[in-house]
């Protein structure tokens, strides 16, 4: 008897999802990283805005401090999300994670507790570096990890790490190294334009398309353009700056 094909959450991008073989396996827990410039959040936001129009369960878990006001004017300009009032029907939990004395435990509730009364299917954290750089140390961040991952799949939820990460440099982290799924996002700054690449670093127990894939970001969110053939190094982050849109 064969086994019937894992279930596929899409990122709202057919090109993505063809590179990923279907989509996001469900249920599991992937880090969207890259450096600051990237891209990150706003694919974030197709994948957050691709589940509220299938089923209006998608969460962001906000841990950057800035008001959802600003938020929804830097990104409502995009298509995909202002204009169409997805970013309105987002589940949208902003998390503090500088109380004095807090604990991961704490955090972790919140987080889940959110997840099963609202039925959240997709729920992203960004960015995930402000829960982690607070760890005590990093025992403490693998159980954090463990439980959150044990609890996607009890909630029947895909879950979204966002951060700012510099590969091959950040590899040993525990985020990354427990990731079901990486994808990593770069950014070359040429003299005429920048050229962004995507690739799927790390996907267990799927089969999907290896090698950078372009692509640029306009009012429509993120645009493909085929396989990038130029080899890019991974610089340290503080090499590069933001652009608009924020990722």
């Amino acid at each position: 008897m064969e086994e019937s094909p894992a279930a596929r959450v899409s990122t709202g991008l057919d090109w993505l999802d063809r590179i990923l073989g279907g989509g996001l396996p469900a249920q599991s827990m992937v880090v969207l990283a890259g450096v600051p410039g990237s891209g990150k959040s706003i694919l974030a936001f197709h994948i957050l805005a691709q589940a509220a129009l299938e089923s209006g369960n998608a969460m962001l878990v906000t841990t950057t401090h800035q008001p959802v006001s600003k938020m929804r004017s830097q990104y409502s300009g995009l298509s995909f999300l202002g204009p169409t009032g997805v970013f309105d029907a987002l589940d949208v939990l902003e998390l503090d994670t500088d109380i004095e004395g807090d604990t991961l435990i704490r955090l972790l509730n919140t987080i889940v507790s959110r997840i099963q009364d609202h039925k959240v299917g997709v729920a992203a954290i960004d960015s995930f570096r402000a829960i982690s750089d607070v760890s005590p140390n990093r025992g403490q961040l693998w159980r954090f990890l463990g439980t959150l991952s044990a609890q996607l799949v009890e909630n029947n939820c895909l879950g979204l790490l966002v951060g700012e990460y510099s590969l091959a440099r950040d590899l040993d982290l525990p985020e990354l190294a427990m990731a079901d799924v990486v994808i990593y996002l770069e950014v070359e700054r040429l003299v005429a334009s920048d050229l962004r690449t995507l690739r799927i670093y790390k996907m267990r127990g799927s089969k999907y398309v290896e090698g950078r894939q372009a692509f640029y970001v306009n009012d429509d969110g993120i645009q493909f353009l085929g396989a990038s053939t130029e080899p890019l190094e991974v610089g340290p982050i503080e090499e590069v700056k933001p652009i608009w849109p924020p990722a």
